[in-house]
């Protein structure tokens, strides 16, 4: 993710981040139906934690550099505006 979104692939990294949630929740259920596995899932997810807090630090970076080259094309409000309401997760 962190390579699409250095490359400026802005799709495919939405679409990798909607892969590893899909990965994320097979963990979990996996962590319920086999107890034997939970150690292992439990220092994953700790894994994933840290990871995750890189990510939102490069996506918010992504987030203002977008918005700074929609200013900078002179659609900065109305595309700018828009973008704001949409991103409000961030």
């Amino acid at each position: 993710m962190e390579g699409l979104l250095q490359q400026q692939q802005y799709d495919e990294a939405v679409l990798c981040m909607d892969n590893r949630l899909a990965l994320i929740d097979q963990l979990v259920q996996l962590a319920k139906e086999c107890p034997i596995q939970q150690q292992a899932v439990a220092e994953l997810a700790a894994t994933l934690s840290i990871q995750e807090e890189r990510l939102k630090v490069l996506t918010v970076s992504h987030h203002k550099i977008v918005f700074k080259k929609l200013v900078q094309v002179g659609k900065g409000n109305k595309a700018g505006q828009a973008y704001n309401l949409n991103s409000k997760e961030f």
